[in-house]
């Protein structure tokens, strides 16, 4: 159900008025970079989910900051997150714009089992009905991002079992001042970015606006990308104890890419030429509004609130016909199941052929939107010092998805009105709602060195599930009790010991009913020992042990789910900097940092039923895209005059691409072993002293290497060598 203006008002002023919130505070970060080295960001506005005191925190996190991003100049989420230890980024077939984040062996596609949220808000197109995930927001205007993997994302859901990741925006200015930043960078495969914000605050409030434009070619020749985002954010105070926040987003994502990929003997012809790809798109249109209240009632207690509403729409017009592309055995590709008129038959392919042989569309819109009170209080119980976090969220989401087959390019460019008056066939026309309320409490108590919290989340669903073409529903309601516990030790100085347990969930959609499996929610209980230490000067280490254990795992068949049984993943993640300036005293610093996350065990317990019902033999294999290894490897120079320089390196292991572990690759290239590869990157910059100018230059994959990055819908190739130069000017 779409909300009412009037509705979606009072909710929003109900919960500005009720005085609570996720996450807001004004507080001094002694923030890290994906390392660990500490580094002293000073005052500002944050919207983080982190607590202020980071040495309490009874599970993992990784903290990527505005000097790391600044150092590093990535291209897009994917390089900003790869170096996170426990996190596999796999691309997609332009600019990672569609964000597929795997945590600790978890499935990447979509981020569909991840908790992805922006300023403490969420960004998956439909949390609960759709989790997955066509946007994340440009590294420039980042201005932190928090990773957590412990106890403590059961505080966010519903998606809590492999992690949360939250990006925090740049915050207004509020010195008095005028300030902002212009970005302008090119390289090959005709890529250009520009970026600006220009803000204005005092200690009464402030507003800030910022715009971001970026084109170029994808993957493949052809398929050429401009994605534009705007945003204004704004403060008051409205007393010396009580903020005001609000923030509109506008996204304008246009895009000639394809959602399938290539087949084996397509990509062995030419692996950067898709045939369709001039002809397939991808639109998406998305608004955003956040609202933000924060009262400090005193020094102890704090009430925040936060009001949210995306309205999204996206298409994909798809002209390839993934799978059915194969050699003819003269050298030439043709198409087995190429759809004219209706008519099945082999036909030479060639790049006109979607002219006349139709397309799938898939246009599908969004509505979500939520509330949520949140209140951190600290207090004595018992004598003892306590921090209590505790909260209540209601969240609507509402889907409508659509698929057809259009037979010209006539008919694709006007869709709407050839569907709606079925001038061909409607192949689904579905509506997904659902609503839930989640409630939340975490309490760390403080005893000597020890710092003990037990926590809970609650997640009460109810969704449904509309077939408009057969007039059928289905609806399910569901309530899950999701417990935590952490502890940790700060007995030794900077260096922290901790252990915690907790229970996680991925939610079932309701219209995996349709498909004739009933799917249930899938459920985790993750275990973590780990160590993060600062003791020696100049070198941060930390290291992770961490367990898994999956019940009624949900496993991803070409689109359709099913519940294939129980799964473990055993692991461990270890990330540590050392800066040798610190470490000699000298001006200049010279630093390797590097990640390495190790999973040994990343297997299926059980064998289940696919989605036709047949028994399948799962026990034994290897999760899908879940490399043993992953390695990031930086070694860096900062020197007084402003130049830094690194070069790196960052390391997949080999992966399976389906439960079945298919070692051999099949025609439509969707089956078979995703090779284990290894790819070089650089950056260098100057900042010229006294005029806020940086001139900078970077290079992703250094040494040209082709690779293969993923098989969902086809094969993938890794993107070619890409260069760039560009120049920031802040003031």
């Amino acid at each position: 159900m779409k909300p009412t203006p009037k509705l979606l008002s009072t909710i929003i002023l109900t919960s500005l008025m009720g005085s609570s919130a996720i996450g807001l505070a004004d507080e001094t970060v002694s923030s890290e970079d994906i390392a660990g080295s500490p580094l002293d960001v000073g005052v500002m506005t944050v919207v983080g989910v982190l607590p202020d005191n980071l040495e309490s925190v009874s599970g993992s996190y990784q903290i990527i900051d505005s000097e790391y991003l600044e150092d590093r100049r990535p291209l897009s989420i994917k390089e900003t997150l790869h170096t996170v230890p426990g996190l596999n980024v796999v691309p997609d077939g332009s600019m990672s714009f569609d964000l597929n984040l795997g945590i600790r062996g978890l499935n990447p596609r979509r981020s569909a089992k991840a908790m992805i949220m922006e300023d403490g808000m969420p960004l998956q197109l439909a949390p609960y009905v759709d989790p997955v995930n066509h946007f994340a927001p440009h590294p420039a205007i980042i201005d932190r991002v928090e990773v957590i993997k412990g106890a403590g994302q059961i505080l966010h859901g519903p998606q809590t079992l492999g992690g949360a990741v939250n990006f925090i925006t740049r915050p207004v200015p509020r010195n008095g001042e005028v300030e902002g930043s212009v970005t302008s960078s090119f390289g090959n495969q005709s890529y250009r970015f520009l970026h600006g914000n220009v803000g204005w605050g005092n200690d009464i409030g402030g507003i800030m606006l910022d715009a971001t434009q970026r084109r170029g070619d994808g993957i493949f020749r052809g398929a050429e990308y401009d994605i534009k985002e705007y945003r204004i954010k704004g403060e008051l105070d409205i007393t010396d104890r009580q903020t005001v926040m609000m923030k509109y987003t506008y996204t304008d994502d246009d895009r000639n890419q394809t959602e399938d990929y290539l087949t084996r003997d397509e990509y062995a012809q030419n692996k950067f030429r898709h045939r369709t790809a001039k002809f397939d798109r991808f639109e998406q249109e998305r608004h955003s509004v956040q609202l933000k209240h924060l009262f400090d009632v005193n020094d102890q207690f704090r009430l925040t609130s936060q009001a949210y509403y995306n309205d999204i729409f996206r298409q994909g017009t798809r002209y390839s016909r993934a799978g059915n592309v194969v050699d003819d055995g003269n050298g030439n590709l043709v198409s087995t199941y190429q759809s004219c008129n209706g008519l099945r038959r082999q036909v030479a392919l060639t790049d006109e052929d979607p002219a006349n042989c139709g397309a799938r569309l898939a246009p599908r819109q969004y509505y979500t939107w939520g509330a949520e009170t949140r209140a951190d209080f600290a207090h004595n119980l018992f004598g003892l010092e306590n921090e209590t976090i505790a909260g209540l969220r209601y969240h609507e989401d509402t889907a409508v998805r659509k698929e057809s087959w259009a037979r010209t390019r006539a008919e694709v460019r006007d869709f709407n009105a050839a569907y709606e008056e079925n001038l061909f066939g409607r192949n689904s026309h579905w509506t997904l709602r659902a609503r839930a309320i989640s409630y939340y409490a975490q309490n760390t108590t403080f005893v000597g060195d020890w710092a003990i919290t037990p926590g809970f989340r609650v997640e009460r669903l109810r969704s449904s599930f509309d077939d408009n073409l057969n007039n059928t529903r289905t609806s399910r309601s569901q309530t899950e009790f999701l417990p935590s516990f952490g502890v940790a030790w700060s007995g030794i100085d900077n260096t922290t010991v901790f252990a915690g347990v907790h229970k996680g969930l991925s939610p079932a959609r309701a219209n995996r009913e349709s498909i004739g499996v009933s799917a249930k929610p899938e459920k985790s209980t993750m275990y973590e020992l780990g160590l993060r230490s600062n003791y020696l000067t100049g070198v941060y280490f930390e290291a992770t042990l961490f367990h898994a254990r999956n019940k009624d795992t949900l496993a991803d068949d070409d689109g359709d789910f099913f519940n294939i049984g129980k799964s473990e993943r055993t692991g461990i993640e270890i990330a540590s900097r050392i800066n040798f300036g610190d470490i000699m005293g000298t001006a200049n610093n010279f630093y390797i940092s590097g990640a390495w996350t190790h999973v040994p065990y990343a297997k299926y317990k059980d064998d289940a039923f696919d989605i036709d019902g047949d028994p399948i033999t799962n026990r034994g294999n290897r999760l899908e895209y879940a490399p043993r290894n992953l390695v990031n490897l930086d070694f860096g120079y900062e020197h007084i005059s402003g130049v830094d320089a690194r070069i790196g390196l960052q390391h997949v292991g080999k992966q399976m691409p389906d439960s079945l572990n298919r070692r051999e690759e099949d025609a439509t290239g969707r089956r078979g072993i995703i090779p284990s590869y290894t790819v070089w990157n650089a950056t260098v910059n100057y900042r010229v002293p006294n005029s806020g100018v940086t001139l900078f230059a970077s290079v992703e994959n250094l040494f040209d290497k082709e690779y293969l990055v993923s098989r969902n819908s086809g094969k993938l190739p890794g993107r070619e060598r890409l260069f760039l130069g560009g120049i920031t000017y802040d003031f």
